[in-house]
């Protein structure tokens, strides 16, 4: 038996968010790295691995195949969720894409309004954009972390249909639930900074001072709380 891959930091922290017995939808699977490490050890009992193109879609197969993943593992040429029934997934991740996309496609998708469901979510950039979307959406992240991978930092998170929007304070959209102190949170905070401070001299090179004066109140509060005081 060929043995198994590892996955690496920014896959392997998706991997921890999924459920453990959830049936999974992988969307924009690439080599299905995920579902396919998801099932060889067990915390999966089947999955849809899914892409809108079908070259991706066919270096999938070969890898179920490789690693003889059986007929757990099924294949879906899929613009987002668009090909996917309710009852074919529990747990439903989208990873390495854009957090605009990722909002389209939850957006469009009406059976993801269903508290039983659960999204994880790992966005590339858009980030403060996807999570003000999904609070707006009546989604609710459950659980946040950061990790660091191939030298630059992400956020990983899981969230459930809650119903009506839902309400968080003015740091939401741009740390989410990542908690002060956890493993790689200050690098993502700096991160989130030096956005928002290039945001800020914008806003000052426009004569927006309004909108500089809030951006520096966000750029105190998160100093304040995110990173280690002297």
């Amino acid at each position: 038996m060929r043995p198994l891959f590892s996955l690496g930091p920014r896959l392997a922290l998706c991997a921890a968010l999924v459920r453990e017995g959830s049936p999974l939808c992988d969307v924009g699977t690439d080599h299905a790295y995920l579902p396919i490490w998801l099932l060889k050890t067990g915390k999966i009992p089947r999955a849809l691995a899914c892409d809108i193109n079908p070259g991706p879609l066919e270096a999938a197969r070969r890898d179920g195949a490789k690693y003889e993943v059986g007929e757990e593992l099924s294949f879906r040429l899929s613009d987002g969720l668009r090909a996917v029934l309710p009852q074919e997934a529990g747990d439903v991740v989208l990873a390495g894409m854009g957090g605009e996309l990722i909002l389209r496609i939850v957006g469009e998708t009406p059976w993801l309004r269903d508290g039983a469901k659960r999204l994880v979510l790992q966005p590339m950039s858009s980030v403060a954009e996807l999570r003000r979307g999904l609070a707006e959406l009546g989604f609710q992240v459950l659980q946040e972390q950061a990790v660091v991978d191939g030298g630059k930092v992400y956020s990983a998170f899981s969230a459930a249909y809650q119903g009506a929007p839902v309400e968080n304070g003015p740091l939401y959209p741009y740390l989410g639930k990542l908690i002060p102190g956890a493993p790689h949170v200050e690098d993502y905070a700096r991160k989130v900074l030096r956005g928002l401070e290039a945001q800020r001299q914008g806003a000052l090179h426009q004569g927006d001072s309004q909108r500089a004066a809030q951006l520096e109140e966000l750029l105190s509060q998160i100093g304040q709380i995110y990173l280690p005081q002297a």
